[in-house]
């Protein structure tokens, strides 16, 4: 175990959509950290170490149906995700916080804004999924369907495995399983497996994240890298917002290495200690 794990405070938090599992660590202001989907708090670990030497009391929650939290109720939405994030802030006695969401979790971040502008002093959107109609259609179509089940090719045996690997390709294009980079496999299969094989899809299809980012009034700052899956939204979401700080990444985005963790805390640090 390392240090970055044993360094968190690891705790449940009790809401009206069940009991949601929450990583914490620092004294400070606070910042509330939501996950990628389907991944989980845990793609947090190795930037909290860093936030909390620079003022921040990192809150990194798993949504509901991700990592260590309950299942979510079956019928749900991104405006429920973003209660529940307020019900954890309550929980955890802060009237107010700061909010990074990256992916789905950008429109769970905005959709809090959009409902408690006076409680979330900042936002931090890291890649904005901005759905075009096809993608829409087609992510709606996830609810449809069916679960695993075994096959005659025996391809059941590996399908968590080859999942994770998929996934971590579209985060990462060019991605290879080697040595060095299969720890990280088995992390991403991990919190797809925690899944239960329900997909968010339907909930990101019948979210427009397009609509909210205009009306958002805290300072936003807008996060992309040249290598993600994102990145052809960077430039229509800048457009969208209302005079956002903006920061591209050359390559890969550095949340997926560790070695690239003080590079990525910098740029957020600088943005939510500068003053309004």
């Amino acid at each position: 175990m390392t240090q970055a794990h044993s360094a968190h405070h690891k705790l449940y938090v009790d809401t009206t959509a069940g009991q949601v599992f929450c990583r914490c660590l620092g004294d400070g202001r606070p910042l509330l950290l939501v996950h990628w989907t389907p991944l989980s708090s845990r793609m947090y670990r190795h930037i909290m170490p860093l936030l909390a030497t620079r003022g921040f009391a990192c809150i990194a929650p798993d949504l509901p149906g991700y990592g260590r939290s309950d299942p979510r109720p079956e019928r749900w939405s991104m405006p429920d995700y973003a209660g529940i994030m307020l019900e954890v802030l309550d929980a955890l006695g802060h009237p107010q916080a700061c909010v990074l969401g990256g992916h789905n979790g950008s429109s769970v971040a905005a959709e809090m804004a959009s409902q408690a502008p006076a409680r979330i002093t900042a936002v931090v959107l890291d890649g904005v999924p901005l759905l075009t109609p096809e993608l829409r259609a087609a992510f709606a179509r996830l609810s449809a369907a069916p679960r695993p089940a075994t096959r005659k090719d025996g391809s059941h045996a590996s399908q968590g495995f080859d999942t994770a690997v998929h996934l971590l390709r579209e985060y990462l294009p060019g991605f290879e399983v080697t040595d060095e980079t299969l720890p990280l496999v088995y992390e991403t299969l991990v919190d797809y497996l925690e899944t239960d094989f329900i997909s968010s899809g339907p909930i990101a299809a019948h979210y427009d994240l397009a609509e909210a980012l205009p009306g958002l009034t805290p300072p936003v700052l807008l996060l992309g890298a040249e290598r993600d899956s994102l990145a052809g939204n960077f430039e229509p979401a800048t457009a969208l917002l209302v005079a956002p700080r903006t920061h591209l990444f050359q390559g890969h985005h550095p949340i997926h290495f560790p070695s690239r963790a003080t590079e990525y805390v910098e740029v957020i640090a600088d943005f939510l200690n500068t003053p309004d």
